[in-house]
């Protein structure tokens, strides 16, 4: 009665009492493994699960103590070596090219003002605001310069054709 199903070797007890009706070798069972669970900063405890499990277990868990995970930060990339090294033996500095500085010629305020209120007249809002933003694209005018443009070209939308009229002759007769 004590004794293995398979190879009948005398078992254990203690096996007997679990349940098991086969003796250690010609068990198909996989041994148990633990796996440590922190739910706070202290206080683990330890629960039997497979090796399938523990491997997965461990690969998730942040607290996992196996060496699957990788190092981060000085451990992983040896910025700390390097930092020494440079340190200790430092490089020479590079030279600086000069660079000559870049004047932008802009054509006046005025003069584009009159080109994109001519581009409004004639073909609308939406062609002014594009002459504005090509002007601005070919560096002809200034961030600011189109900035003021187009204020000046949102307050002529708003206003009624009477009114456009009358802004005209103000501007012609001073």
């Amino acid at each position: 009665m004590n004794k293995c199903k398979k190879c009948q070797v005398e078992m254990d007890k203690h096996r007997l009492h679990l349940g098991y009706s086969e003796c250690v070798e010609c068990s198909s069972v996989k041994k148990y493994v633990s796996h440590t669970i922190y739910p706070h900063k202290t206080g683990a405890w330890i629960q039997p699960v497979s090796e399938e499990q523990s491997e997965n277990l461990s690969r998730l868990d942040r607290r996992g103590v196996g060496g699957s995970k990788k190092a981060k930060g000085v451990f992983a990339d040896k910025s700390w070596d390097r930092f020494l090294e440079n340190y200790l033996n430092p490089k020479p500095p590079k030279k600086k090219h000069k660079s000559k500085p870049v004047v932008n010629i802009f054509i006046p305020i005025k003069e584009a003002m009159k080109k994109v209120i001519n581009e409004f007249d004639s073909c609308g809002y939406e062609s002014a605001c594009q002459l504005t933003q090509s002007l601005y694209t070919e560096d002809k005018i200034s961030l600011v310069s189109k900035s003021k443009i187009i204020n000046e070209l949102s307050s002529l939308q708003m206003m009624t054709t009477k009114q456009r009229k009358f802004m005209k002759k103000l501007q012609n007769n001073p």
